[in-house]
């Protein structure tokens, strides 16, 4: 799918039903950008035929993985443990993160004039982004003093328990 990184291979070129619904996706992707803000009659429209592409689109891309034409690319899902449990600034920003969608909801629902939700909800948009930044910053800075470990999460974390021989 296009704005996303590359998941799969081709080699023997990118087939043509992929390119034209790659294509058809960034159409609806623009039109969403110019149509669907004036009218929520507007964006159920695109809303279906976003459905219809991605579900075509991963028919034919599994349709493609089994017979060769496309090779999935396997990227390694990797996992931070700590060692001595939690640490409390993580343990707080994973609780600001909920605090901040809780408020973000309460501006969307309660009876707040419109300039003063739409200002909070960027705010608690931009909250997000900023609470998202800072777990990555203290994660790779536990993990660079040796606190936490990165664990690929795609082996088994713990061998397999050995049956005893009969």
């Amino acid at each position: 799918m296009p704005a996303g990184r590359k998941t799969h291979e081709y080699p023997h070129g990118k087939p043509i039903p992929i390119v034209l619904l790659d294509i058809a996706m960034v159409i609806v992707g623009v039109s969403w950008v110019a149509f669907a803000s004036k009218s929520w009659i507007r964006a159920v429209p695109l809303i279906a035929v976003f459905l219809a592409i991605a579900l075509v689109y991963s028919k034919l891309l599994r349709a493609y993985e089994r017979t060769g034409e496309a090779v999935r690319i396997a990227r390694p899902l990797t996992v931070v443990k700590f060692v001595n449990g939690i640490p409390g600034p993580i343990l707080m920003l994973r609780y600001a993160f909920f605090v901040t969608v809780a408020i973000m909801i309460v501006f969307g629902v309660a009876r707040v004039e419109d300039a003063t939700a739409k200002v909070g909800i960027i705010g608690c948009v931009i909250g997000l982004f900023v609470i998202g930044f800072l777990h990555l910053a203290i994660e790779h800075h536990y993990v660079s003093t040796g606190r936490a470990k990165e664990v690929d999460s795609s082996r088994r974390l713990t061998p397999p328990a050995e049956h005893p021989k009969q």
